[in-house]
């Protein structure tokens, strides 16, 4: 049985292509272990899948500053010492990670260790960790028309985000009726990605009455600063609206696919599920991403005619655009075709195909270093 090590823990849009692609190798008789950290939504989301091992990993993100380096310095030690130690013992065939700080500790230890490593990169701008892992990593996977600084191209193979088996595309009227909604009333998704926005989340509080006053009804994922609750307002027709404040939800499935809209941040993880669901979308990219690999996300998005983008300087004008868009059914109809033209390649069976080409190919090289010398 082959073994291997992924690392993706730290936010759900690392963790979730981690689980996706877990799923993918345990279909093909892969043991899978997941390097995750100590946040509450690791924890929380992997609770759902039983089917893999999981391994918590010390490291913090990168900071220039005094305290902030020193933090990162000692975690990236302590993650890389405790990573090599583990895959002494379990010896999995390839390490793979999905960015953010749990990735480096990992690939340096599998490069210690002599075991083959891929990144996979699923913003529109590489990251720091992936620029740095690309200079040894066995195979980089990045978005199409994205590119890498690298000496050896050969290594990058361009594909999609990983999507877990659970999102998928459900019929509206049963979505919205599962959440407790009016299927006949437009329905709007808000959500500011795993740790919330804030900002997203008082303009939802501030829009309340005239949300109501169109008759949209909104789910708002909080984040975990958030906190469980809902009310009814009624409209001027004296219809009941009804708004569903919920800090997280375990069923992304049904939340894409009961909205008829969803304004959300714009991390590759989020617009990979609002794609495979077919909802479109107003994106408001964090204005503090790193690199602007948000705003860089947003625009491919909105190029790709799957939604719009707005910076959040504007968010005052957000009322108005979702109105507008929410009761443009010509436009919406052509944002879903364009979601599903997007949606066209199997990104998971592509990449579990190449990585067991890896480790074949590093078995047989292997192999073939190991044959003794014939006697003449």
């Amino acid at each position: 049985m082959k073994k291997v090590f992924i690392a993706c823990g730290g936010t759900g849009g690392h963790l979730s292509p981690g689980i996706a692609l877990a799923e993918e190798l345990v279909s093909r008789n892969w043991k899978c272990t997941l390097l995750i950290s100590n946040k509450q939504v690791d924890s929380r989301l992997v609770s759902k899948y039983s089917q893999f091992s999981y391994e918590t990993l010390s490291g913090s993100t990168f900071s220039l500053g005094p305290a902030g380096f020193a933090r990162f310095a000692v975690n990236l030690l302590k993650g890389t010492l405790s990573c090599y130690r583990r895959l002494e013992k379990e010896r999995p065939d390839i390490v793979i990670g999905f960015g953010g700080f749990l990735t480096m500790p990992a690939m340096l230890a599998a490069l210690l260790r002599g075991i083959p490593t891929a990144v996979h990169e699923a913003n529109r701008v590489p990251g720091r960790v992936t620029r740095i892992v690309s200079l040894f990593a066995r195979r980089i996977y990045l978005p199409k028309g994205v590119g890498i600084r690298t000496k050896r191209a050969s290594r990058i193979r361009h594909l999609g985000m990983p999507v877990r088996r659970e999102i998928h595309q459900i019929t509206k009227l049963h979505a919205k009726r599962t959440l407790g909604f009016d299927p006949q009333q437009k329905t709007l998704l808000v959500m500011g990605g795993s740790q919330g926005a804030e900002s997203l989340n008082n303009w939802v509080k501030k829009s309340l009455n005239s949300l109501a006053d169109r008759e949209i009804q909104v789910l708002c994922l909080t984040g975990g600063a958030g906190a469980n609750s809902s009310l009814t307002l009624k409209s001027p027709k004296g219809a009941a609206v009804k708004f569903i404040f919920r800090r997280f939800c375990d069923d992304m499935a049904t939340a894409l696919s009961a909205a008829d809209l969803v304004v959300s941040r714009s991390g590759a993880g989020s617009i990979a599920e609002m794609v495979r669901c077919r909802a479109p979308g107003i994106l408001i990219p964090y204005p503090f991403s790193a690199d602007d690999h948000q705003i860089a996300n947003a625009k491919n998005f909105e190029m790709l005619g799957c939604g719009l983008y707005m910076m959040q300087d504007y968010l005052s004008d957000l009322l108005d655009e979702v109105k507008d868009v929410m009761y443009n059914d010509w436009l919406l109809q052509k944002f879903r075709k364009n979601l599903e033209l997007a949606d066209r390649s199997d990104v998971l069976a592509f990449m579990a195909r190449d990585i067991e080409g890896i480790v074949s190919e590093n078995r047989t090289s292997f192999l073939g270093s190991a044959k003794p010398e014939m006697s003449s």
